[in-house]
């Protein structure tokens, strides 16, 4: 399944409920086999990233609200996929608009899962030039004690 390898955490149970009920629904209704299709394509081509911020939030202890936003957005294309598995061939009205819905949840997940992570991406840079810049001060003043014992050492010898 394609959420599989994703740990046990909320986001990937959601993965995994989305997965498996667009792999149930693809076999039970063939009104929204295309739709499905490209769904699964959405959520395949997505699954590397969410394992890796799986992957490094539980590396940096935790946060997972961050991760609430995605679950939630998983959560909800799980039930629309379980309610248009249920839309009978010939209700040409409720196909048409499932099939809609369908559409702007595979062009809604991609662009939440462009900006939110675009953003994520940009706020962790930020952070590791942060935590770079004051590794680097606390480095210069190591330097800075080591040349004064340096030089105290020098003092010493000399008289």
């Amino acid at each position: 399944m394609a959420g599989n390898l994703i740990g046990g955490a909320a986001i990937g149970q959601a993965f995994r409920m989305l997965s498996e009920s667009i792999t149930e629904a693809g076999k039970t209704s063939v009104c929204f086999d295309s739709n499905f299709r490209r769904l699964n394509s959405t959520l395949l081509s997505i699954k590397p990233v969410l394992e890796d911020i799986e992957r490094l939030n539980k590396a940096l202890e935790g946060r997972e609200s961050e991760t609430e936003l995605f679950n939630k957005r998983l959560e909800e294309g799980e039930k629309l996929v379980r309610k248009s598995a249920k839309i009978k061939r010939y209700n040409v009205c409720k196909r048409w608009y499932y099939s809609k819905k369908l559409a702007d949840l595979e062009k809604s997940t991609m662009n939440f899962f462009e900006v939110h992570g675009l953003m994520q991406s940009c706020r962790d840079r930020k952070k590791i030039l942060v935590a770079l810049k004051e590794e680097g001060e606390k480095l210069d003043e190591i330097y800075a004690m080591l040349k004064d014992m340096k030089l105290e050492k020098k003092r010493r010898i000399t008289k």
